[in-house]
């Protein structure tokens, strides 16, 4: 049947952040209030407003018509994940136990502590309605790598094109790293110039830079021609590796500078980039895939948005 859903949720490939497609929550009234139908399923404004709850911090958009965007978003997500579980059914796609147990214990060093538990507790109800969500995120993964999958074999012919066609992409500019002290007057400068080696730089220009960058050791990071005022480039490109410049002059100050590396320009040879451009191809050939699959999916679907309720 026709899909009436209002409004989609852009970049469908998003991270799946709404796995709690029917959460628990406490407001009991709002379990019979239907905002959304899926075909024979609803979705409740308990499980929305608790998937908002979940995801939205506190101090989350005051406005009534901010915090109506957000919820039609956190909506049409919800939607779009109970289309991709009930096809995960049909598809017969599970997770094991132990899949789900390395995804947990994944989960729990990544973000573990002590108050963990609670945090889950408090935001699930308990440990095990937590896991069950953990499975349909999986599931929901499992099931978009399925309709997404694309041929192995190594797209050479394409790849070599979008290569061709991009090439500047490949180019890499010289560049120089610096670090650089700034003092008002030149004299000042100068005196500071004095008693500088490549050793004591970054903790001269810690001490006595007036720049930004002091605190970092006058660190300027790389930078290639155009990047930087053009005293910069000019005072240390062309300069060696481990060279400390004479006092330069611009409209900010009296500069020194010292030259702490050097990257050669050049051009990504073909060979090197090919196994990323395969890759970026691949992806690109997924996701299409799975934006058809999914319009496919809602085109045969009946889905009914009660916009009044949000």
């Amino acid at each position: 049947m026709k899909s009436i859903i209002k409004r989609h949720l852009p970049g469908l490939l998003a991270p799946l952040l709404f796995a709690s497609v029917f959460a628990c929550g406490r407001d009991a009234d709002k379990s019979s209030v239907v905002v959304a139908k899926i075909d024979s399923q609803t979705i409740t404004l308990k499980a929305l407003d608790d998937a908002l709850a979940r995801l939205m911090p506190t101090d989350g958009p005051a406005g009534n018509e901010d915090l109506s965007a957000v919820k039609r978003d956190i909506l049409n997500q919800m939607i779009v994940e109970t289309l991709i579980l009930n096809e995960a059914g049909r598809m017969s796609v599970t997770v094991s136990n132990a899949e789900l147990d390395a995804e947990v214990n994944l989960l729990k060093k990544d973000y573990g502590g002590p108050t963990f538990n609670d945090a889950i507790v408090e935001r699930y109800g308990n440990i095990d309605v937590w896991r069950e969500e953990i499975r349909k995120k999986l599931i929901i993964k499992k099931t978009i790598a399925a309709v997404s999958g694309t041929d192995k074999t190594p797209v050479e012919q394409a790849a070599r094109k979008y290569y061709d066609e991009h090439i500047k992409e490949y180019d890499t500019p010289e560049q120089v790293r610096a670090r650089m002290i700034v003092a008002a007057t030149e004299d000042d400068a100068r005196k500071i110039h004095k008693n500088l080696t490549p050793e004591n730089f970054a903790k001269t220009a810690k001490e006595v830079s007036i720049s930004p960058e002091a605190k970092n050791g006058g660190d300027l990071g790389y930078f290639g021609r155009g990047d930087m005022p053009k005293e910069f480039e000019d005072a240390v490109f062309g300069r060696k590796i481990g060279e400390i410049t004479p006092v330069v002059k611009t409209d900010y100050g009296f500069h020194i500078f010292y030259v702490e590396d050097h990257r050669q320009g050049g051009r990504l040879k073909w060979e090197d980039a090919r196994a990323k451009i395969i890759e970026k191809i691949r992806l690109e050939e997924a996701d299409a895939k799975f934006i058809k699959w999914l319009a496919e999916l809602k085109g045969r679907s009946h889905i009914e948005v009660y916009e009044a309720l949000l």
